[in-house]
């Protein structure tokens, strides 16, 4: 059954020159599935900071108060250039998070429940960090999907950003989770242009999306759109996650969503590492076609 949900969105998010009989299959399976009541704005779930467990140092907060619900709060005390970094390691798996000045955001606790161990490095010469302080804490983390269900420094947004009425309008005429996924997808598609000149400087270096920034530019490179779709998700109580890895072709990133009753299942977008090309039907198209293996390095 899994197996028979990944195709079926797969088919959603790729029929727009589908026959006249194939559109009707599709109309005729999304009608069929689960409905659901949509998620109103008051529901939408943000991280809290609530400084009740926090590490203090001079640069950087780390509020791991709600750290069962998979994320920590960290929040910058700094208002220069500094090179900060945040690390959060579990056994042997660890993860990098710059941070900038004036930045607060949440970071995921996605390798699950157990101890976590979470530095603050600060920049010393060359690729040297000094580690400025530690603390290790353990999460029960209530459901696997819990870090992929707020915003977090790859897919950040805020009450009252434009983003939430967009996300919410979006799919306001959708039914059930299979509709949300097909129109999600679809917006994105439509409103974002692909911005080349970005991309060139995406080719040398890592660049975070702002979400703010893509929605009033309406460009961005396939991080970008990435982004934007997994927070549109989350913001309509959709969990899903921006995977990075490698395939037998090469390292690509690439979006799942959660499906009640199904598991994670993977609607082929995904970007390229390297030429950062377009996320667009054509391209997810040829992906479709690919039988070889998936390596997921990380998980945002």
């Amino acid at each position: 059954m899994h197996k028979k949900i990944c195709l079926l969105i797969a088919f959603l998010l790729l029929c727009t020159s589908c026959s006249s009989n194939q559109q009707d299959k599709v109309k005729e399976a999304m009608e069929s599935y689960p409905k659901s009541p949509a998620v109103t704005e008051n529901q939408i779930l943000y991280p809290k900071e609530l400084g009740k467990d926090v590490l203090k140092t001079k640069i950087a907060i780390i509020d791991y108060t709600q750290c069962n619900d998979g994320y920590i709060y960290v929040h910058a005390q700094f208002k220069d250039n500094k090179k900060v970094k945040i690390q959060i390691a579990k056994g042997e798996t660890k993860y990098n998070y710059d941070l900038h000045k004036d930045e607060a955001t949440a970071l995921p606790l996605q390798m699950g429940s157990g101890n976590y161990l979470v530095k603050v490095l600060q920049h010393m010469e060359q690729n040297q960090y000094a580690i400025v302080d530690v603390i290790e804490f353990h999460a029960d983390i209530k459901e696997t999907t819990s870090p992929f269900r707020y915003p977090n420094q790859i897919a950040w947004y805020e009450k009252g950003d434009d983003i939430i009425s967009f996300a919410l309008d979006t799919v306001k005429d959708a039914d059930n989770d299979l509709k949300r996924i097909h129109d999600i997808y679809n917006k994105v598609a439509q409103t974002i242009t692909y911005d080349d000149a970005k991309a060139k400087q995406a080719s040398n270096k890592y660049m975070i999306p702002n979400l703010k920034d893509v929605l009033k530019r309406k460009r961005g490179i396939c991080f970008d759109y990435a982004a934007l779709m997994t927070a549109m998700l989350r913001i309509n109580h959709i969990p899903a996650r921006l995977i990075c890895g490698n395939t037998d072709i090469e390292y690509h990133a690439w979006v799942e969503v959660y499906v009640e009753g199904q598991g994670w299942v993977n609607p082929d977008i995904y970007v390229d590492e390297e030429t950062w090309t377009r996320i667009d039907p054509t391209f997810a198209a040829q992906k479709f076609q690919y039988d070889g293996s998936y390596d997921a390095v990380y998980y945002y």
